[in-house]
């Protein structure tokens, strides 16, 4: 069974080089929502096993692009032990795109307005 952010973690940068992991060294999740939004250049996901890719997304902020979000989702399925997580899938959203990555390290970039659906 997968559980959420068990293969990925987030980090943020904007361009003040002000940096924001998902967790701080005690652990703790943290936020990003108190980040200024137009100032976010870079948006990661790293690998907590390293046999799978990092991603970084860097935001074109001089061209007009902007973070808009980031979010999780969990695709759920039910097996003979009860319902179980299936996928989670990362998904960082700018006025540009968005960009879905899955927990086996395959990115899937969609239009800004799409959904994805298992």
């Amino acid at each position: 069974m997968i559980r959420p952010n068990s293969t990925y973690y987030w980090e943020i940068e904007t361009v003040d080089n002000v940096i924001r992991k998902q967790y701080d060294e005690k652990g703790i999740e943290q936020t990003w929502k108190d980040l200024p939004l137009d100032k976010i250049i870079r948006v990661s996901f790293i690998p907590v096993v390293q046999i799978l890719p990092r991603h970084d997304f860097f935001i074109d902020i001089v061209k007009g692009e902007r973070f808009l979000r980031r979010f999780g989702r969990a695709f759920m399925k039910q097996t003979s032990e009860g319902t179980v997580l299936a996928e989670y899938i990362n998904c960082i959203v700018t006025n540009k795109y968005r960009a879905w990555v899955f927990s086996t390290g395959r990115v899937v970039l969609t239009h800004v307005d799409f959904e994805l659906y298992l």
